[in-house]
């Protein structure tokens, strides 16, 4: 299982190895024998599972914790043994041996876990205005290094997520009314094929795996950096609103209604996450990518009685770290299930409906769990026109159907457990079933929407995902994987 070191929602790039020896009685020795293989080829590049020995890659040392570890335990596993490639040429010789995702064994392993981390480093080439960045950075750590240079890319929102893992699942930023979403952007990729073959992929040399790539998640090989358009950054004006009464999360209704529907100043982003924590609150995350935003973009946000407000002018990294921390609402550990809604506006009908089934989960939950700390919320995500800038791609997003990824999530503060998780995915279900049969009524979605695959629930049909795009993705993996090796991972599966 390959993954980068991260700790935010939306985890990691992931790529896997071994996940088949989970189903064969043999697995713990297998998977023992494997590593210990791995071990005689890379000696300073494996770890294994204990705990007192400092040593850098043999039983009990640090990198082992730090490699399987998930902020989200229920995408956690404990590998047999990690490993941490420096070189493509490393990944290359592993390959022939042998992120955003919250689903179990889709970033993780009993197995063998490939870590990313080494790959670490990335580049700005003023002459191309591009970036590129190896796919064991979090977009938190790309964002420090461009900022200075005053540039940045169409990235991920949150600190702790891997850029892999967002890069080719589709990836929605706080750019993308401006830039499309993070494949749009994407120039070229460096690979490891399933061969073992090293391939530096761009849309004019090796097009079908470049249209693969563009949100065909971890199918079609290791993927070691990612080059991707910049664009200019200057300070923003951004941050998050608080609101705890009834009466304030009606008008907050009205206000994003209106905003959905009338925004056109690319420039300015809002998302409003509904929270049930006990009690019903919600909060919005505002932005505007400019140092001051013309007047009345948000004043009906903040004519609205609020609890708290940090939205002020400040540097963009800045305003991740300082509105969302390591995005885990101070819980831990954390037991936690995410799924997706496809909708087109956010009406008042569509919000009420959302609202009341943040509020019924949450309760409903909050009593099933007795004793453990329940959140339930629904992230509310009203792009303007998000795939104008669609450049095509795996993941299907034309400009002729502008669907958004609303997002339900259920989160326990707790270490995993197989029971607790099928009830929190059965409610991930029926809200998320609830809100779009609403949505669908309202005429804000249609049932053969496509949900977004980074944030789809593990059982999700590919066709849900890719339409019409599953049978060119099928063939492209019987291609470039004619031995099935990425077939041996976790997560959605061609072929």
């Amino acid at each position: 299982m390959v993954s980068t070191r991260t700790a935010g929602v939306g985890l990691a790039a992931t790529v896997g190895f071994y996940a088949w020896l989970n189903a064969r009685s043999e697995f713990a020795s297998t998977a023992k024998t494997a590593c210990h293989l791995l071990n005689q080829t890379f000696p300073d590049l494996v770890s294994f599972p204990g705990q007192n020995n400092p040593g850098k890659c043999h039983e009990g040392s640090a990198q082992y914790g730090i490699d399987i570890n998930h902020w989200a335990v229920g995408s956690q596993q404990n590998a047999t043994c990690s490993i941490e490639p420096q070189t493509p040429d490393d990944v290359s010789k592993i390959v022939k041996g042998g992120g955003h995702a919250f689903n179990r064994g889709f970033s993780s392993t009993t197995g063998i876990q490939i870590s990313m981390a080494r790959f670490n480093t990335a580049s700005y080439n003023q002459a191309s205005n591009t970036v590129t960045a190896g796919t064991g950075m979090t977009w938190d750590q790309l964002y420090a290094i461009l900022e200075p240079l005053e540039v940045m890319v169409t990235g991920g929102r949150i600190p702790g997520v891997g850029i892999s893992g967002l890069s080719l699942g589709g990836g929605y930023s706080w750019q993308t009314n401006q830039f499309g979403l993070t494949i749009d952007t994407i120039v070229a990729f460096d690979i490891v094929l399933p061969t073992g073959k090293f391939v530096h992929v761009t849309n004019d040399t090796q097009a079908d795996i470049f249209f693969a790539l563009k949100g065909g998640l971890n199918n079609f090989g290791v993927v070691t950096s990612i080059t991707y358009e910049a664009h200019p950054q200057t300070l923003v004006y951004a941050g998050a609103i608080t609101y705890t009464t009834n009466d304030a999360i009606d008008q907050l209704a009205l206000a994003v209604e209106h905003f959905d529907l009338h925004n056109t100043d690319l420039k300015a982003q809002m998302v409003p996450i509904y929270i049930y924590a006990g009690q019903l609150s919600a909060e919005l995350v505002i932005i505007y990518d400019a140092p001051t935003p013309p007047s009345g973009v948000f004043d009906a946000f903040f004519n609205i009685p609020f609890a708290t407000s940090n939205v002020n002018t400040r540097h963009f990294a800045e305003f991740l770290t300082t509105t969302f921390g390591k995005g885990d609402l101070g819980l831990s550990p954390l037991q936690s299930a995410l799924g997706v809604i496809p909708i087109v506006n956010y009406t008042v009908p569509v919000l009420t409906e959302i609202v009341n089934q943040v509020v019924t989960t949450g309760t409903s939950l909050t009593e099933k769990f007795s004793g453990l700390p329940v959140v339930v919320s629904l992230t509310v995500e009203p792009f303007t026109n998000p795939f104008a800038h669609s450049r095509g791609g795996a993941y299907p997003h034309p400009s002729s159907r502008q669907v958004t990824p609303s997002s339900p999530w259920i989160a326990v503060q707790a270490n995993f457990d197989e029971e607790r998780q099928s009830i929190m995915i059965d409610g991930i279900k029926t809200m998320s079933k609830a809100i779009q049969a609403k949505a669908v009524e309202v005429g804000q979605s249609r049932w053969d929407d496509l949900l977004y695959p980074n944030y789809a629930l593990a059982d999700t049909p590919l066709n849900l995902m890719y339409g019409d795009n599953v049978a060119r993705l099928n063939n492209i993996a019987k291609k470039v994987d004619p031995h099935g090796v990425m077939k041996l991972s976790g997560g959605f599966k061609f072929g």
